[in-house]
C-alpha cells in the first residue's frame, strides 16, 4: 500500500477537525446558558466619546464654541499622537516640509 501515510494523515486530520466542531458547540451552549452583564465602558477613550457626545447634545451650547472645542480636543490628540512617533520620524516630516 503505497498510500498508507496519506490515509492516515487523512483520518487524523479528519477526528481533529470533529474535536473542533464538538468543542465549538459546547462552548456556545455555555455561552448560551450563561446571563452576561453589559457593563458601562470605562477608560480615557470612553470618557472623551462621552464627552464629545455631550457636547453635541447640549443644546445651551452654540455651533461655534462646540466647533473650538472639537477642534481643541483634535489638536491635544495629534499632540498625544506626535509624542509617541520616534524622533526620526519627526525629522524627517520636518525636512519634507
Amino acid at each position: 500500500m503505497e498510500n498508507t501515510d496519506i490515509i492516515v494523515l487523512t483520518a487524523v486530520i479528519v477526528v481533529l477537525f470533529l474535536v473542533f466542531i464538538i468543542a465549538t458547540v459546547r462552548e456556545f451552549a455555555e455561552v448560551g446558558k450563561a446571563d452576561y452583564k453589559v457593563e458601562k465602558e470605562g477608560g480615557p477613550r470612553a470618557d472623551l466619546m462621552r464627552f464629545i457626545g455631550s457636547v453635541f447634545n447640549d443644546e445651551r451650547i452654540d455651533v461655534k464654541k462646540k466647533i473650538r472645542i472639537i477642534d481643541a480636543v483634535k489638536s491635544a490628540m495629534e499632540d498625544d499622537n506626535s509624542a509617541e512617533e520616534p524622533e526620526e520620524d519627526i525629522n524627517k516630516k520636518k525636512e519634507n516640509q
